[in-house]
């Protein structure tokens, strides 16, 4: 399960503080902590102006700046990761940040679809010393992913350099295939960027990577025949698609990673052919094939209309995409 950050940056005072005491007030929020508040800790139930006061105090150490709200939000899909877990995830977030032992507060959101944690701090020390808030977006995720167990460069080289190898129909065939495992790509100063977490992974001539991975004949004779096994294997496989989920650390729910069916199983293993059904929000939006014996790569839509692929047993999980030979 992937965790979604959002910080909050150019708010004048500790609006944030106000905006969710009034969200536990009307039970669409729960308090969870707030820590290293000082003489604040002796008081019963301290009121939102308390907090802000505190926060102040500590913010007006620094004359220069004028932005010194902490402000974040850190979000799981859906509700199956619970308030505890989180907590103990933000907070070893927190860590990561430089945030653990200036004065904050933790909420936390059950109020909408998917859980998450609201946090408000001040990025003034009590020495008077501002916290870097330079690249903040970019440490932000690279704090998840190191709590996570992710090591972004390995996982990068695992997604995208094999695809370097092949041959593709067109540049939105790659494109596709790299949107599917999650990065951005596009075309800027005829330069190809491949981007994710706020970073730049690849950086390539554009004109550099169409000769390196387009195929300029089309290959319609590989297309024919992909097409042909694909038709022939749906008469003997069942071509119903099945989630695959990844376990996650921390404690969180596992993560949707994909989908696989008894054909696309049969046609990888049997004739080198992998089926990549792609997705979103659950929901099996189309496909892309990868023909590993001739190291082509081809848009499903190409070869035929998504539903003759997933049959009738999973109509309920896909939106039907036009066909194109």
């Amino acid at each position: 399960m992937s965790i979604v950050v959002k910080l909050f940056t150019t708010s004048l005072g500790f609006p944030a503080v106000e905006y969710n005491m009034n969200k536990v007030e009307n039970g669409k929020a729960e308090l969870m902590c707030y820590k290293n508040f000082g003489v604040l800790h002796a008081f019963n139930n301290p009121a939102s102006l308390d907090f802000e006061h505190y926060l102040g105090a500590v913010s007006s150490l620094n004359r220069r700046s004028w932005y010194a709200q902490f402000h974040a939000v850190l979000s799981v899909k859906g509700k199956a990761v619970s308030s505890e877990s989180l907590k103990e995830f933000v907070e070893n977030w927190l860590i990561e940040m430089g945030y653990s032992k200036q004065p904050y507060l933790l909420f936390f959101h059950s109020d909408t679809k998917n859980n998450h944690v609201h946090i408000v701090s001040t990025s003034i020390k009590p020495t008077g010393f501002k916290i870097s808030d330079s690249f903040d977006r970019v440490r932000a995720m690279d704090a998840v992913n190191k709590l996570l167990g992710i090591d972004v460069e390995a996982v990068f080289k695992a997604d995208v350099s094999p695809l370097l190898n092949y041959s593709f129909s067109s540049m939105n065939d790659f494109s596709s295939l790299l949107r599917q495992k999650g990065y951005a790509s596009y075309t800027k100063n005829n330069q190809f960027l491949v981007r994710k977490y706020g970073k730049t992974f690849l950086k390539m001539s554009a004109e550099k990577i169409e000769r390196m991975i387009l195929s300029p004949a089309g290959n319609s004779a590989v297309i024919e025949d992909i097409r042909l096994k694909i038709n022939l294997s749906l008469k003997l496989k069942d071509n119903t698609c099945l989630p695959i989920y990844q376990p996650l650390a921390h404690h969180f729910a596992e993560r949707l990673t994909g989908f696989r069916s008894e054909l696309s199983d049969y046609l990888k293993t049997d004739h080198a052919l992998e089926i990549i059904y792609h997705f979103k929000q659950k929901e099996i939006t189309g496909f892309t094939a990868i023909d590993h014996k001739s190291r082509f790569v081809i848009q499903g839509s190409r070869l035929m209309e998504l539903g003759r692929l997933l049959g009738e047993n999973t109509r309920g999980i896909y939106q039907a995409k036009s066909y194109s030979r």
